[in-house]
């Protein structure tokens, strides 16, 4: 899975696909959950529930920061072309990530991200509590095949040979 670049400026555009993003990732995560669950469940129903929750949720955040951290989505946010990224339209790192899901715990509270749906519609760029305290922001991906990441433009910058900066920053050097 290859990290996409981030269209800024799209943060407006994307809430409704960032609650179908989650939908899809809980489903997946709820799948696994039982299968982690239901035989610990079965052998021991005092100490399997809740061991097996404790696993569900240390996973559940594993799942998050790392594909956020490492390619900047989820795979409900690769389904529906979304993207994490800093503010600035740097990469969302594991640091940004973790801080981002660790208060995904307080934007769920007190039940079905009623704190974060609110706090996203009272914030300009439509950030819930974990965006607004890492800086970053989610996104439409960009189109494949080059152009301005920041801006979501299809032409290849002409002044650097076709390349975006990103592209640049990428090999290590920022011109030939």
């Amino acid at each position: 899975m290859e990290r996409p670049d981030p269209r800024l400026g799209t943060q407006g555009d994307v809430v409704g696909a960032r609650i179908v993003a989650v939908v899809v990732d809980l489903l997946l995560l709820a799948i696994v959950s039982g299968l982690i669950t239901a035989p610990l469940t079965a052998i021991s129903p005092r100490v399997g529930a809740p061991v097996g929750s404790v696993i569900s949720t240390v996973v559940a955040f594993a799942y998050f920061t790392f594909l956020e951290g490492t390619y900047g989505q989820t795979l409900g946010k690769k389904i529906l072309n979304l993207v994490v990224a800093g503010s600035d339209g740097s990469d969302c790192g594991l640091g940004e990530a973790a801080i981002r899901n660790l208060l995904r715990y307080l934007d769920w509270l007190p039940a079905f991200y009623l704190v974060g749906v609110v706090v996203v519609y009272l914030t300009e760029d439509r950030q819930r509590l974990g965006d607004v305290a890492a800086d970053t922001v989610v996104v439409r991906a960009a189109e494949s095949g080059g152009g301005d990441a920041s801006t979501g433009d299809a032409e290849p910058d002409a002044e650097n040979g076709g390349a975006s900066e990103r592209d640049g920053a990428e090999r290590g050097s920022a011109e030939p």
